[in-house]
């Protein structure tokens, strides 16, 4: 297992490789370009007092499914990397319901350890956080990703927490950077998005190898 600076090291050097940044953002030009869109249209709805009506409900759920599967096409940019645009949006429209079914149930286990005291939140946001690439990357169903995401992380606990941790702080200093950039600052961060799952996904690939 590499060191938490190796993993964002290399992370970048996969990110800014020519063909690599090329295929990144073109794909998250398509995501920026649906989310402005249906944001636009759902801000011009609320600011006509019109929020009630049928269009605005339509929207807001077309929303909802453009994040999830602007969402989940990012991941298998990241996994499928190498593969067209177009195979990637194909992957994350047919998988974004698995992305969701995963992501909502890591979400309410963490969020019911959080109900009790911080601590098994950690851990439990540390044993499954592997799971979504599982489902997505091994086509695992939920049940077996989750516990697969757990035994990749027994006695590297505090090593994966570590690595994690750092990959956070390194995610919010760049986010941090990036927004403040005048216009453009909110559009960036989505564009360099991929740069902060790739960390992730490099420790997911070197601790799947026995599984």
């Amino acid at each position: 297992m590499k060191t938490p600076i190796e993993y964002i090291k290399e992370a970048w050097r996969i990110y800014s490789k020519k063909e690599n940044f090329v295929f990144f953002a073109k794909i998250m030009a398509v995501v920026v370009v649906l989310t402005s869109a249906i944001g636009f249209l759902i801000s011009y709805f609320y600011s006509s007092n019109d929020w009630q009506n049928a269009g605005f409900v339509v929207l807001t759920l077309i929303s909802i499914v453009i994040g999830l599967w602007s969402q989940t096409a990012k991941y298998f940019a990241i996994i499928k990397m190498g593969n067209s645009e177009k195979e990637i949006f194909i992957l994350g429209y047919k998988n974004m319901c698995r992305y969701f079914l995963i992501s909502f149930v890591v979400g309410l286990i963490i969020l019911g350890g959080a109900v009790l005291i911080v601590i098994p939140a950690i851990i439990f946001g540390v044993w499954f956080s592997f799971s979504t690439f599982l489902v997505l990357d091994k086509n695992l169903g939920i049940k077996v990703a989750l516990k697969t995401s757990k035994a990749m992380v027994y006695g590297r606990f505090w090593k994966v927490l570590g690595r994690s941790f750092v990959f956070l702080i390194f995610t919010f200093l760049i986010s941090l950077i990036v927004v403040i950039i005048p216009y453009a600052g909110s559009f960036l961060v989505s564009f360099v998005s991929p740069l902060f799952i790739l960390p992730f996904y490099l420790l997911y690939k070197d601790l799947s190898g026995a599984y």
